[in-house]
């Protein structure tokens, strides 16, 4: 996982052929905005010269473009995605999200076709988890506004080979399995979705959108909403319960978890 927490954007003119061509670069780093600066006047030069060799395009590694509210550890950091709301990132615990579930043709013939919808997708968990303990032995579950959470407490390594295809098995969504193989981590939002508390929306382009007094203002009306709602609701745990990690009960009060508040 690659996080920063000193962003830079800048404008650079670069040779191609003959030509002078503007480029736009969104560098981070872990020491300044000048070290920062730095780094991307060193990033135009190389693309400069990778054009000029005809080298094609770099592998860079895939950095989380967001503002860093909270560096936890090098393993652990809460972020603001684009619409406003604060996510933790991880690469010490495996967290899902299921909105729905893998349908079995045997379904019919169960209890599962009984149950009300998030208790289907428990129940389908746990199904799959007696199938594929690979995953893990100890799990927090939670409920959402729209389904569960699912938080293990071993860490399984989104650069695995046989990653995707058990996630797709157990029904995680196909665009999250890619995001946690590109960012080599997992992310869980911690606060509501602004729509859902009638908050006046917000539009985070780059890191440096947060650094505004137009963000700083929308970040403390957004605040003050969150708190009268929970993102989460502990449902029950599998195995060891591990509510004691710090990260753990980080997320468990910034979801405001232990609060009989609506979902968001």
């Amino acid at each position: 996982m690659k996080h920063y927490q000193f962003w830079v954007k800048e404008r650079f003119n670069i040779m191609i052929g003959k030509n002078s061509e503007q480029i736009s670069l969104l560098v981070g780093s872990n020491q300044s905005k000048a070290d920062a600066y730095n780094l991307a006047v060193a990033r135009a030069k190389a693309i400069e010269t990778r054009i000029e060799q005809k080298a094609g395009i770099e592998d860079y590694d895939v950095a989380i473009k967001e503002h860093v509210t909270q560096l936890i550890d090098q393993q652990n950091v809460i972020t603001v995605c684009r619409y406003g709301a604060k996510v933790l990132n991880t690469c010490n615990y495996t967290i899902l999200d299921f909105d729905s579930y893998p349908v079995d043709f045997f379904d019919r013939f169960k209890a599962v076709r009984k149950l009300e919808k998030k208790q289907r997708i428990i129940y389908k968990f746990e199904e799959r988890l007696q199938k594929h303990p690979e995953l893990g032995q100890d799990f927090r579950i939670y409920e959402t506004a729209n389904g569960v959470r699912v938080i293990g407490k071993q860490y399984f390594d989104p650069t695995n080979k046989g990653h995707a295809k058990l996630l797709q098995l157990f029904g995680v969504d196909l665009l999250y399995v890619q995001l946690s193989q590109k960012q080599q981590c997992y992310r869980a939002r911690l606060t509501p979705k602004p729509y859902r508390i009638k908050s006046r929306t917000i539009k985070i382009g780059s890191p440096l959108d947060c650094e505004t007094e137009n963000y700083q203002s929308w970040e403390n009306e957004y605040q003050e909403k969150s708190n009268q709602f929970s993102v989460v609701k502990l449902v029950k745990t599998i195995g060891q319960d591990f509510a004691a990690d710090n990260v753990i009960a980080l997320h468990d009060r910034l979801c405001n978890s232990s609060q009989n508040k609506t979902l968001a």
